[in-house]
């Protein structure tokens, strides 16, 4: 088992033990809000839009066995979420950006899908946070 097959587990259990737990940072995404201030919602919107995409992309590119346009996407999804604090969605990503270093996006279809649900589950959660 390598490093990064260690770490998936790690990122599987806490995904699937506490899925409410830390989804969001609170701290990073009041930030954010503050920073955009009128345009955060609009920032909010882009930010899922392009992330449901890159989840389309990574699939693509695990069929493919693209690593290195799975790796682009990975970290442009992580890049992305730790700006507005999406913790989960940064560690899946960041596995995600490790398989591919070492070759093997190909064997990550689970992994895939772990960061589509994820990515589901900070949509819930940023929908909850502006609403109020």
């Amino acid at each position: 088992m390598t490093g990064a097959d260690v770490k998936n587990n790690i990122i599987n259990n806490d995904l699937n033990n506490s899925l409410d737990n830390d989804i969001i940072n609170h701290e990073q995404f009041e930030d954010m809000r503050d920073l955009f201030e009128e345009d955060f919602a609009e920032l909010i919107q882009t930010y899922i839009a392009d992330s449901q995409q890159r989840t389309v992309t990574l699939r693509a590119t695990q069929a493919a066995n693209d690593n290195a346009n799975g790796f682009e996407a990975a970290h442009a999804l992580k890049g992305a979420s730790a700006n507005i604090g999406a913790t989960q969605l940064v560690a899946l990503s960041d596995q995600l950006q490790e398989y591919c270093r070492e070759r093997k996006i190909n064997q990550q279809a689970a992994l895939i899908e772990n960061i589509s649900l994820a990515l589901q589950h900070a949509e819930q959660e940023i929908n909850k946070r502006m609403s109020y």
